[in-house]
Parts: C-alpha cells; structure tokens; sequence
C-alpha cells in the first residue's frame, strides 16, 4: 500500500487501485455519501464519502488562510501550528491499520497495488496546505508519502 496527497479535484482522474479518504473539516457536496451511508462508488467505480476524522482539525487560529496574513511566515502561521498538534495526537498505529483495512476493501483491480490518497483542499502549489504537514508526519514515520503524480496515467 502507498500513501499519497491529492485534492478533490483530481478525483475525477483516479484510477480504481486509488483510494481517496478526506482530511478535510467538511466535503463537496458530491463526495458526500447518500444519507445514512459511510460511503459510495462512483459511475467509474472509485469509492467516495471516506474520511479520516482524527486527520481533520476544527482550526482555532486567528486567520483562515497564511496567506491572508502578511506578517506571518508562509507554512508556519497559526493554522499550520494547529494541524503539526493536531498530527501529534495521532495513534498512527491505529491509522495504518484502518488504511490497511481500506485497501484490502476497496481497492480494484487486484493487479495493483492500492493507493490510499490523503485529500485536501488546496491545489499542490498552495504553501498554506497542510499537506506538506501530512507528507512530513508519515515520512518521519518511515513510510513514504508525496503528492500523487499528474497526469495520472
């Protein structure tokens, strides 16, 4: 199993080995699972609606997005501080273990290795995502974790 970043935008261009679980505090309309579901396959049978709440932080800080605040240091604004905490309280054992149960569930065709593909917000170019925090967090762990390639072949 890998583990890679995307954004929700990309999703259109998965391929079924690859598994988005969202980090993001709320979802697309679209990913959304219908009412009473944990999930659904879309019409090209890539599975949506996951989500990983202990990866999802209700931001405290005083600016939604670095880039609004001049004065503060790109990556490391207020909201960036929270999501590294909030890394921290991870049972990364526990969270390998879920991905692991999704991969076996959910990924297709057999003849490839399955994905996990973290979601969020920003597109890669965007230094206030906490992506890069994500990327960091499960190389530190020793497993690698980078941003998916594009175009998806």
């Amino acid at each position: 199993m890998k583990i890679r970043t995307s954004y929700f935008y990309q999703i259109r261009n998965f391929k079924q080995n690859m598994i988005p679980v969202s980090t993001c505090l709320s979802d697309p309309i679209w990913y959304q699972p219908p009412d009473g579901e944990e999930y659904y396959f879309d019409k090209r049978g890539i599975v949506c609606g996951l989500r990983y709440e202990p990866l999802i932080v209700q931001y405290m800080g005083t600016c939604s997005c670095p880039c609004e605040n001049k004065n503060e240091l790109k990556g490391q604004c207020t909201t960036m501080k929270e999501y590294r905490q909030l890394l921290e309280t991870v049972d990364f054992d526990k969270m390998i273990k879920g991905f692991n149960y999704c991969a076996n569930k959910f990924h297709r065709p057999f003849d490839e290795e399955p994905i996990i593909v973290l979601i969020v917000y920003e597109a890669p170019n965007n230094p206030c995502s906490e992506r890069k925090m994500l990327q960091e967090y499960f190389n530190e762990h020793g497993i690698e974790c980078k941003e998916l390639e594009y175009p998806i072949n």
